[in-house]
């Protein structure tokens, strides 16, 4: 062999070991996120247990949480700015429908309308509140106002005609219990404890959603298709964190009721009400199913007629959560 030849293999020997040397270690990295936390009760508790766990930094990941509503966050990731969003389908697939790069959700542990309707104690039954005046807990189109609406709905009442409809900039119970205590408004959506805590003021609760047997995506994880398909890696380990979270929530009740009095800024009694419900709603597999998705586009298309004829699997992902199936979550 020339000394040429010996020169070439040598000098490409030495050029694929600095390579490698030099190549990030893609699954060593530490990776940035910032991601969006609709509502705040227990369904959202998974991210603020995770950063009390440290389970973020365990999963190789820097994240910067923030409080949103979901429409907030639709904007916020089709501008770039937040990769991830933890909340309830409406915004998203509206979104999608109307246009946006598509959303899919890839992991949902609480798949039901985790709110009471709650009145005002004059108002005895939902009837009564014709012509009255509701809070919806949020902005219109998130998911405390797609909740009010459909609920309505199913109870007999035409939200657009019945009743009046107002807004706030987000989710801010304790506000809203204050709205109703001076009459601003006279009912508005609840999720626990705060629909327990409305009671002790007086409130009249006049159903409670999960009561009606629909399934909901509530509490889940969206991102848009594009990241999923880019940053995969980034995701599995993001639901890696949520699934570790979920793990703390019913195996360590004790430390999980100290963490969401925090989270909640309610007292024992309360947390604990708050904690049972939420742990006899919740889905202990989070993978997300169509039927959910389903009656999300039932909600939304009087506003949005594209969803009439909309395929709900087109919403969902569901190859996270099986993979982490194989590694051993959810068993």
């Amino acid at each position: 062999m020339s000394t040429l030849v010996l020169r070439s293999i040598f000098s490409l020997f030495t050029g694929v070991v600095l390579l490698t040397l030099l190549s990030p270690d893609v699954e060593g990295q530490t990776i940035k996120m910032t991601v969006g936390q609709a509502g705040v009760n227990p369904g959202t508790s998974l991210y603020f247990i995770a950063q009390k766990e440290n389970l973020f930094a365990k999963h190789g990941l820097d994240v910067k949480i923030i409080e949103t509503t979901t429409t907030s966050a639709v904007q916020a990731m089709v501008g770039g700015s937040m990769e991830v969003a933890l909340g309830a389908g409406a915004a998203f697939v509206t979104a999608t429908l109307e246009g946006s790069p598509p959303f899919v959700v890839v992991s949902s542990w609480i798949n039901v309308f985790p709110y009471a309707i709650v009145a005002r104690k004059e108002i005895a039954k939902v009837q009564d509140l014709k012509g009255k005046t509701g809070q919806v807990g949020a902005t219109f189109g998130s998911a405390p106002d797609v909740a009010l609406r459909f609920g309505l709905s199913k109870m007999g009442l035409d939200p657009e005609r019945d009743v009046r409809l107002t807004q706030m900039a987000r989710p801010d119970w304790a506000n809203v219990m204050a709205q109703i205590e001076r009459g601003d408004v006279q009912f508005s959506v609840l999720p626990p404890p705060y629909d327990r805590m409305g009671e002790k003021r007086g409130f009249h609760t006049l159903f409670s959603m999960p009561d009606l047997g629909i399934p909901w995506q509530q509490n889940g994880e969206w991102v848009q298709k594009s990241y999923v398909a880019s940053n995969r890696e980034a995701v599995v380990r993001f639901v890696r964190v949520v699934a570790d979270a979920m793990k703390v929530y019913f195996g360590q009740k004790e430390k999980t009721l100290t963490y969401l009095s925090e989270f909640l800024g309610s007292n024992r009694e309360d947390t604990e009400y708050a904690y049972q419900v939420f742990a006899k709603w919740a889905d202990r597999n989070p993978r997300p199913t169509a039927e959910s998705i389903r009656n999300t586009l039932v909600a939304i298309k009087s506003t949005t007629p594209k969803a009439a004829t909309a395929d709900p699997a087109s919403f969902i992902d569901t190859s996270i959560i099986d993979q982490l199936i194989k590694e051993g979550y959810f068993k």
